[in-house]
């Protein structure tokens, strides 16, 4: 639900960024350590929303290392977000227009706010990291990067190669049988917590192909009918989970013990005892934001 038109085609625009940046009409949205800026109200605290702020008010902070990553457009009006982690934390919250305002976890602010504002979170957050991951070429050893299109592509002017942000798909799946769905817990889980079965799509696997081998990898079962859901960017720190369910001949399943400690067949009811806290095993699954509770109720609705 990210509000935003990326415009990407201003991206490379010099004439047109600059002019925007400096303008009344820009609003920026500020990082520092992976952390936006979030202004609390007093009356409503409850009510978290990410702290838009003109270039004016920007400005008095920006030095020449300077670098603001353009979102995109929104009633005319142009949004940026810029990283000031290299500047003193006390000097940023000193400025008058913070004094409500708060770096807040990404993590642990997202289930607060709305969903437009974290699209846009996850949008900068994600850039931000492969900007910060992606300083030299890849090819020519010690020669620096330059950054293009507001933080969108890098250049090496040594070799010509342009690098552009890469997201990581991932599979997360609940392997069904029946009127049956299974979820798995993992060693660094909270105790009681279950979720469903994810891994990383490897080079030259369709989607598919990847919920298949991890059905079999982590719970030696054999799976077919796969069934793409819905996805989710996931900032942490560049993501995209990608939902599905896929059926499984039996129910004798094996975890591997390395990734998968324990798994459990749930059906609706069960699960429905978990979500209200009745659960007798005292199962839990993860809160509304995480992809996994989405995914399980999308299966318990349509069971």
């Amino acid at each position: 639900n990210n509000p935003l038109d990326r415009a990407s085609q201003l991206r490379g625009n010099q004439e047109w960024q600059q002019e925007a940046i400096t303008s009344e009409k820009s609003r920026f949205m500020i990082f520092f350590e992976d952390r936006p800026l979030i202004k609390i109200n007093a009356d409503r605290p409850d009510e978290p929303e990410i702290l838009w702020i003109s270039y004016h008010q920007l400005a008095p902070l920006l030095t020449n290392n300077s670098r603001p990553l353009f979102l995109g457009l929104k009633d005319s009006l142009p949004f940026y977000a810029i990283d000031l982690t290299g500047l003193n934390l006390d000097q940023i919250l000193s400025h008058p227009s913070f004094a409500t305002s708060k770096f807040i976890d990404a993590r642990s602010i997202a289930p607060s706010l709305d969903n437009p504002s974290t699209g846009i979170i996850a949008q900068a957050k994600s850039n931000f990291a492969w900007n910060k991951n992606n300083i030299y070429c890849s090819k020519c050893a010690g020669v620096k990067l330059k950054t293009k299109d507001t933080g969108y592509k890098k250049f090496c002017e040594q070799c010509q190669s342009e690098y552009f942000p890469r997201v990581d798909p991932v599979v997360i799946m609940l392997p069904c049988h029946k009127d049956m769905c299974l979820l798995g817990r993992q060693k660094g889980f909270p105790p009681g917590m279950f979720s469903a079965l994810a891994g990383f799509l490897e080079p030259g696997e369709t989607i598919e192909d990847a919920v298949i081998r991890e059905i079999n990898e982590e719970v030696g079962l054999q799976s077919k009918n796969v069934s793409y859901k819905f996805t989710q960017p996931w900032p942490f720190p560049s993501s995209l989970m990608i939902g599905c369910t896929a059926e499984v001949d039996n129910p004798d399943y094996k975890v591997d013990e390395e990734e998968i400690v324990e798994a459990v067949w749930l059906t609706k009811e069960d699960l429905t005892k978990i979500l209200v806290g009745k659960s007798e095993k005292r199962i839990w699954i993860p809160p509304p934001m995480a992809f996994a509770h989405q995914l399980i109720i999308h299966w318990m609705n349509n069971n």
